[in-house]
């Protein structure tokens, strides 16, 4: 086999990863492209679910209600944009456009936030029902992005930054509903907690092992937090599921801070 020359090499990795030429372009517009259809569709299912409910308040309800659905769909486009350079693919893929419909369908779970205490119970069945659809697709992206070759760090991170996303908006939307105390947004902020304190000891950003037990204790907390916002779970039930999701959530965290913490000082 010939060897492939250095500075071809090095031209064909920046191709590869979108950093110039024709590819990046591509790359860039079909970027472009799904984020306009995304944002259409929300702003569709925005109107949409107005219908649904009469809303308390009148023009501040709405205003707020838009806040909350615009400020974090604009945080998703922005970070999708900043971190192309690092997606290693030519074609942004199938897997993560599926990701990227479920963060429209997240940010729009993130609207009800401010009208919780109010929703009637058919809202409360639609949004709980809705939860249950965005966390099956959940396991559909990653199987998308093995069976098309096109597996990424880029498209990992999108998803579990879109999984916390979701996990903090159900969970405020348990809280402010009045299913469960504050302390249930717990098991929303955790995750935004490691990183915090990752900020603070370095040990904490490097790379865990692979774990199914960290999946499946992602699934309890999600499928635990859609439960609870169902009206058919009774409210004592609601309360144990909802403790025994964060105790297996804080173990879960305590295990890995641990293996970090003592395997790099170790080393």
């Amino acid at each position: 086999m010939k060897a492939v020359p250095a500075q071809a090499g090095q031209s064909r990795e920046r191709v590869a990863t979108g950093e110039t030429g024709a590819p990046a372009v591509r790359l860039h517009q079909q970027l472009q492209g799904r984020l306009v259809l995304a944002s259409l569709c929300l702003a569709m299912a925005f109107l949409a679910q107005l219908t649904l409910i009469q809303l308390p308040g009148g023009a501040w309800t709405l205003t707020t209600m838009l806040g909350m659905t615009l400020v974090p769909w604009i945080a998703i486009c922005l970070l999708l944009r900043n971190g192309l350079p690092h997606h290693p693919h030519a074609v942004f893929g199938a897997a993560n456009t599926l990701t990227l419909f479920r963060a429209v369908g997240t940010v729009l779970l993130a609207g009800w936030i401010p009208i919780a205490a109010q929703l009637t119970q058919p809202a409360l069945v639609w949004i709980s029902l809705f939860s249950v659809l965005l966390l099956t697709l959940d396991g559909l992206d990653g199987y998308l992005a093995r069976r098309t070759g096109l597996a990424s760090a880029y498209g990992a991170r999108f998803d579990m930054e879109i999984d916390a996303l979701l996990t903090l908006i159900i969970s405020l939307l348990v809280w402010q509903s009045g299913e469960a105390g504050i302390w249930i947004v717990t098991l929303g902020l955790m995750r935004y907690l490691f990183v915090l304190a990752a900020t603070l000891q370095p040990d904490l950003k490097k790379p865990l092992y692979p774990s199914f037990r960290r999946k499946l204790i992602c699934v309890i907390q999600l499928g635990t937090l859609c439960a609870m916002l169902s009206p058919w779970i009774p409210s004592q039930w609601s309360v144990s599921l909802g403790v025994t999701a964060c105790l297996l959530l804080v173990a879960s965290f305590a295990r890995d801070t641990h293996w970090l913490l003592t395997r790099h000082r170790a080393a």
